[in-house]
């Protein structure tokens, strides 16, 4: 079964993205209790994990990506059609995904903000690359703390959220701790 858990570090622990998405693949790596016989968590947690996942761009989607998300939303829905992660076998509706992924591609890449622009960001993703992609690792801001919100007050044990740090969630995350999703298997 796959689950989404969401991890933080102290924003000096790395200098961007990638290096956070790093940092976060070797301490998860290098937890026995995480993919191993016991510790941190208590027992182990996963049996094989990468950063994003099927989780990959959930950080835009609740920042930045809203409004081409929901122009995603609506197309798929009118046309019946599921674009990233659907195959349709050899018919018309298969067809008809593909041409809309073209369709798809060019909104979301027009929708990019500057930043991450040449960081090779797509709509339909690769979801079983180990570091995942460029926005599977961001600094805290207020929208993305309506994420971590629900862990304010909670057992960082729960599996579903840890700060590689024990600092418990608070608001002085904003702009001093990176936030990294990562896919895990058990």
């Amino acid at each position: 079964m796959h689950s989404r858990l969401l991890v933080t570090c102290n924003k000096d622990s790395a200098e961007t993205s990638q290096k956070a998405r790093e940092y976060v693949f070797d301490a998860l790596s290098n937890d026995p209790s995480f993919v191993g016989d016991g510790g941190h968590f208590g027992a182990p947690v996963a049996d094989w994990f990468v950063i994003g996942g099927r989780w990959s761009g959930e950080l835009s989607r609740a920042t930045w990506a809203k409004g081409v998300t929901k122009l995603i939303d609506d197309l798929e829905k009118k046309e019946g059609i599921q674009i990233w992660g659907a195959f349709y076998g050899k018919s018309e509706k298969e067809d008809r995904r593909k041409f809309l992924m073209k369709e798809v591609e060019g909104l979301y890449q027009k929708s990019l903000p500057d930043e991450y622009k040449d960081k090779g960001l797509v709509y339909v993703r690769d979801t079983y690359g180990s570091f995942g992609y460029e926005d599977d690792a961001m600094l805290v801001t207020s929208e993305l703390y309506d994420l971590l919100k629900p862990f304010e007050g909670v057992d960082q044990s729960e599996g579903m959220y840890v700060d590689l740090d024990w600092d418990s969630v608070s608001q002085d995350f904003i702009h001093t701790k990176w936030l990294v999703v990562v896919d895990y298997h058990f």
